[in-house]
């Protein structure tokens, strides 16, 4: 007996848009009618405002004959649907897994949240991790939150059945291409950074700083600064980026050696993997699924220390030419098994299987 086919239409609802988001949507859309929904407008206090605005919409997706809504993020998002009666697919993917009260990051944190949270993923059809850690892991990297982490340590008893479905990529917008690389340069996408907020210290930017300080004949890039200006008295061996389109980060990603993310959390970075398919050498954090991820292509830094992060861009850099290519050749083939048509595949399954 087939499959019945996927739904005419499914509804897509998230927080914000992020780039990972626009790629899901976008995917989609070539498979499936989708209707979607931005919940957030801003401060917390817009809160019951969000909740309404959702409510009109699923109720006219109701009317549509919709049945099945794909959440990206856990969160107050996600309790009206799984309140309705929708078949809710949620999509963990990070901040919705964790807590870190030290850099003010982690949905887990946040009490009412927490509850959301915890409803939402005893209630939903499917919990969709874009890594199978983001359901238990320990946190070793750094003093920022508590050792046990995961989804599943923060929700008390029964949870809704996981299976992990990771991020994919375009591999041929990403391919490394012919451009020269600048000997001994570093990048990293740390998107929202600003001097001491939360991002800053999640992404490792104060580390990469440092890092720069102690490393003169290397170069730092840093992509998807949200306010520039708020750091001063950087070395002049750092360049910060604002926003960047995607071919943006492609050209810079190309001319680098290194691509640095010390990060004191992540899902399934999409800018590592990016970076990887475009050529650079993997420097990552021991946090979730980033060791998986870059294999033995690069090195892995497991302690949140400007010493271990200079130590490992060192032993990267100063390979020699032959073993670098081999490196960055593994690098690439590490991430060609995560492909966008994958994912789309299995988000498609599932909402036709459950």
């Amino acid at each position: 007996m087939r499959p019945s086919p996927p739904p005419a239409a499914i509804a897509y609802v998230y927080p914000r848009r992020f780039h990972f988001v626009s790629k899901d949507i976008e995917a989609l859309s070539r498979e499936v009618d989708v209707r979607e929904h931005r919940f957030s407008t801003g401060a917390a206090w817009h809160l019951p405002w969000d909740l309404l605005r959702q409510l009109v919409f699923l109720l006219r997706c109701k009317w549509r004959g919709i049945r099945v809504v794909i959440a990206h993020f856990a969160g107050h998002h996600t309790v009206l649907p799984v309140l309705l009666g929708f078949r809710t697919h949620i999509i963990i993917a990070g901040s919705d897994a964790c807590s870190f009260p030290g850099i003010d990051y982690g949905s887990f944190r946040k009490p009412l949240m927490r509850a959301a949270m915890a409803f939402s993923m005893r209630r939903a059809t499917r919990l969709l991790p874009v890594h199978r850690s983001l359901e238990r892991f320990e946190n070793r990297f750094s003093d920022y939150g508590q050792r046990e982490q995961g989804y599943a340590h923060f929700v008390r008893g029964p949870i809704a059945p996981s299976v992990a479905i990771p991020y994919g990529f375009d591999q041929r917008h990403w391919a490394a291409g012919h451009a020269p690389r600048r000997a001994r340069s570093v990048a990293c996408v740390a998107t929202g950074a600003a001097h001491g907020n939360a991002v800053h210290f999640r992404k490792g930017v104060d580390l990469l700083i440092e890092a720069a300080r102690r490393l003169p004949d290397h170069t730092f890039t840093i992509i998807g600064v949200a306010d520039i200006r708020s750091y001063t008295d950087l070395p002049s061996n750092v360049r910060m980026m604002g926003a960047c389109t995607p071919q943006e980060v492609h050209e810079v990603l190309a001319c680098h050696t290194l691509y640095a993310q010390p990060s004191v959390m992540e899902g399934f970075p999409n800018a590592l993997c990016e970076a990887m398919l475009a050529g650079c050498l993997p420097v990552v954090s021991d946090i979730t699924s980033m060791p998986e991820i870059i294999g033995a292509s690069g090195v892995v830094v497991h302690e949140r220390s400007a010493e271990a992060l200079v130590a490992a861009i060192v032993r990267s850099t100063t390979m020699e030419p032959a073993e670098q290519e081999r490196s960055r050749a593994l690098a690439m083939a590490q991430v060609l098994p995560f492909t966008l048509e994958r994912r789309i595949a299995a988000l498609l399954h599932l909402v036709r299987t459950t």
